[in-house]
This record gives C-alpha cells, structure tokens and sequence, in this order.
C-alpha cells in the first residue's frame, strides 16, 4: 500500500509541476508581450515610395504587438499595394522596433497593348501601365527599351506580363535577354526588342547596331550570358576598324565568332 500510495503521489505532483510549468509560461508571455508594442517603424531602402507609403500598405501602426506580426503576410502586402518593390525584408528589433527593408524593381522596358503603355522590369513584371500619349510618361518611355512583336493579354499592374496562348515562348525569351542584359550592363545601350520571329531575334545597340541573336540555341540563358559579356569587346574592335558606321552584329554565327556586317 505505502508503495502505491507513493506512486500515485508521483503521478499527481507531475501533473502538479506540468502545469505549473506552463501557467508559469504562459504568464511570461502574457506578461512579456504587453510591452512588447511597436513603437517605431524604420523604412529603408525606398526611392519610389515614401516611409509613410510603406508602412501605410504594410497595415502596421504604433502599439501592434511586436510577438504577434506575420512577416510574410506583411511582405506581400507592402508588394501588392507597391509595385516597384520586388522584396521586402521584415524584421523585429526588440524591444519595441520594426524594420522594413525594401528592395525596388527597375523599370527597363516598355511594351504596348490596346493603346496604352506598359512599364516592366527584367522579371517582365508590369509596374505601371499609362495610355500612350500621356505626357507626364513621355521622357521615361523615352529611356526604355521598346519591346516589338510580343502578343499579350491585358495584365494587372504588379503581376507578371501575360502571353497570348501560343505565344509564351516570346516572353520567356524577353525575360532571358533582360535579365542577362541586365546582370552584364548593357540594359541603358538597348533602344528596342525584337522578337517577332522567334529564330532570328535582334535588338538595337547604342543607336547604331543591330545585334541579331538568332534563334532557339543561342536564346539558351547560358549562351546569352556568354555573348552579352563579350559584346562590349566586340562592339570596341568594330569602332577601332569602322569608326562611325553603323552596321549588324551577328552573335548566332556558327564559328562562335560575332560578325559585323556594315550597312
């Protein structure tokens, strides 16, 4: 009997302890959290936006519970009310700060449907969309590159550009050439996009090549990496040997080597 007795002793302090243990927690918690508010929110990073612009999408204010915030949630929120950001950083630095970094798309790009302009990034994200006679638009349309010959559907501002169905193919070879333009600097040369024919696409150069790419093999995002960092070497040979001339450069020629034909 005393045996048992301190067995079932045993059992009732452990459960004693257990909850003991967690109203102790949960105390804690309670008790942490209410002073845990948000007191300060510090924006970096943004150009386009202002700090009040931010933390007003963001649904944040002054005495949220700094425990309780979804990061995630506030990140998608600032993206889908902005959309210049491409990525938003949250975070919390206790006791009572939140931090937003922000991180904004570059407008590089332009393509035209039912009379209006959009404005994309290399991504092929639509970050405005403005009719295209509008003045106000005319000077930034102006610095970017004019895609020609993609067939698109009307696109929500924010989302990525949408195909005609057949017609993905030119979307993803526009993405491909941006961002590889992108990534190796040329993105300020290019004045136009052209991917009306899918095996000899070409875009203009600094206002006096043509630069043909060709088609399928050498729109491979390898390949356009390799021949976007030798391009500024070859367009400094061909200005060495044809000062002001204006000419194509064929990046697809099967020896590997670019050729410049003069016009």
């Amino acid at each position: 009997m005393a045996v048992s007795n301190k067995r079932r002793l045993s059992k009732i302090s452990t459960v004693y302890i257990t909850i003991g243990v967690l109203l102790i927690t949960i105390m804690t918690i309670v008790g942490t959290s209410a002073f845990l508010r948000v007191k300060d929110i510090v924006v970096d990073g943004a150009s386009m936006y202002s700090a009040k612009e931010v933390v007003e999408s963001s649904g944040l204010s002054a005495g949220d519970n700094l425990l309780l915030l979804d990061s995630q949630n506030i990140s998608q929120k600032i993206r889908e009310e902005l959309p210049f950001v491409s990525a938003v950083n949250v975070k919390r630095i206790l006791p009572d700060t939140i931090s937003i970094e922000i991180t904004e798309s570059i407008a590089v790009a332009s393509i035209s449907f039912a009379g209006d302009i959009y404005v994309i990034d290399s991504t092929g994200r639509v970050l405005s969309r403005s009719p295209a006679g509008d003045v106000s638009m005319s000077e930034i349309f102006q610095d970017l590159i004019e895609i020609r010959g993609a067939e698109i559907e009307e696109t929500a501002v924010g989302n990525q550009l949408r195909s005609l169905f057949g017609s993905e193919i030119k979307l993803q070879y526009i993405q491909d050439i941006l961002e590889a333009a992108e990534r190796e600097g040329h993105i300020e040369e290019i004045t136009y996009l052209d991917v009306s024919n899918i095996v000899n696409v070409y875009f203009g150069y600094m206002g006096r090549y043509r630069v043909i790419l060709g088609g399928r093999e050498s729109l491979r995002p390898s390949n356009l990496r390799h021949n976007f960092g030798r391009l500024s070497e070859t367009v400094t040979r061909i200005v060495e040997r044809y000062p002001n001339t204006s000419g194509d450069i064929n990046m697809s020629d099967e020896s590997g080597s670019p050729r410049f034909t003069p016009t």
